[in-house]
Formats: C-alpha cells, structure tokens, sequence
C-alpha cells in the first residue's frame, strides 16, 4: 500500500512539470513532442510520405534559447525504421535536429509553427545529409 502511494505521487507530480505537444508537418509527418522539464523535451515523430517507407524518428531536444514568442530547440535523434528505404539511395541512423517553435498570436497560444532542420548522418561514404520541415504545432496545457 506504501508503495502505490508512493508511486501515485511522483506520478501525479511529474504530471505538473509536463507539457504535451502535437505537430502536423506539411511533408505526410507527424510528431508527439513530450517536455518533461523545462530545457528538455523528447519527440516521436512518424512519416509517411508516398513515394518513401514508413519511418519513425525519436529525438531528445534541448531547449537552448526560451522567448516569450519562440524557442529554439537543439538535439540529437536516431531513425528507429527504416535503417534503409529501397527509395532512399543511402542508409541512416543518426540526426541532430535545430528546431525553433514560433508562437506569433497572443491570443491562441496554443498553436505556433515549427520549423525544423535536421544533419542526417548516412553509413555511406557521402551520403549524409540536410532535411527540413514545417508544420502546425498544438500545446496542450
């Protein structure tokens, strides 16, 4: 009994710290970003474009500058499926995504923009590479 008690508390808590985000990128992808504190935040983010496989990203941002109307997220993510795509000329596994979330209504701070540009690195020799999006994000408070 001490024990759930214990756990309903550090998980009711962590819940007040927390923010959930939603994003709708313009290129088939869509993220689940979680802030679990202040700085740090993770992103699941799924693709599926037509002419590519079904991808899953995971990444963990930190926040590096905190405005009142953008931020600007810095991090490093893995590509957890596909390692390779029979589209795609070259395997990946790693990217470092700069990320900047843009709230420019005072009044619905809820939505803003993501803009996005990630480093892919490739296994290949010179196949690494820049991608970019933007899309539509939904806080929920």
């Amino acid at each position: 009994m001490k024990k759930r008690i214990i756990l309903i508390l550090l998980l009711t808590s962590t819940t007040t710290f927390s923010q959930l985000k939603i994003t709708g990128y313009f290129d088939a992808k869509i993220g689940l970003n979680y802030a679990f504190t202040d700085n740090f935040q993770v992103e699941l983010s799924a693709n599926d474009n037509l002419n590519s496989e079904f991808g899953v990203n995971l990444s963990i941002l930190y926040k590096i500058i905190n405005k009142e109307d953008y931020n600007l997220n810095f991090g490093a993510g893995i590509t957890t499926f596909p390692f390779h795509s029979k589209f795609l000329p070259f395997y990946e596994s790693a990217f470092l995504p700069l990320q900047i979330e843009i709230t420019p209504f005072k009044e619905l701070r809820n939505f803003g923009l993501v803009v996005e540009t990630a480093y892919h690195f490739s296994e290949l020799n010179g196949k690494s590479g820049i991608r970019n999006s933007v899309g539509i994000r939904y806080i929920f408070d």
